[in-house]
């Protein structure tokens, strides 16, 4: 009886996992050219302050796509990323995220900010939008 229970239980909890196992992402690449004819309302901010800075901020309204945003993180590099790194967001008072770091001119050129929605028809699916840093900076006056 217990070998059978343990058989039963072992088998829900397989087959409960399961569809996670099969979970599938898009990963579209965002360029500051192809943001609106996406339909993706955020507003990018990367100021070089200096020959050793670039300062990013990003405001996400929930609006829209990105209404279901589930996690913002930052990544550098192609591929496997040399850097990857989850950002801590903070909640506006119009329920927009915010979130902000530094990071070194060089490394910008393959920065990329990735906004990890779940796809609207499916919870196991999820929409990856990397945005890409080098497009958005300019010197700061």
């Amino acid at each position: 009886m217990v070998k059978k229970f343990v058989w039963v239980a072992f088998t829900l909890v397989f087959c409960a996992c399961l569809q996670h196992a099969f979970a599938m992402g898009e990963l579209m690449i965002v360029t500051k050219e192809t943001q609106a004819k996406l339909g993706l309302k955020y507003t990018l901010v990367a100021d070089r302050v200096d020959d050793e800075a670039v300062l990013v901020s990003i405001e996400i309204p929930r609006k829209g796509k990105l209404k279901t945003l589930r996690s913002v993180s930052m990544r550098i590099g192609n591929g496997r990323p040399k850097v990857s790194a989850v950002l801590q967001t903070t909640a506006g008072k119009s329920g927009a995220w915010t979130a902000a770091f530094q990071v070194s001119p060089d490394l910008a050129e393959s920065c990329y900010i990735d906004l990890i929605v779940p796809s609207p028809q499916s919870g196991m699916e999820y929409v990856v939008y990397a945005v890409e840093l080098k497009g958005y900076v300019k010197a700061r006056k």
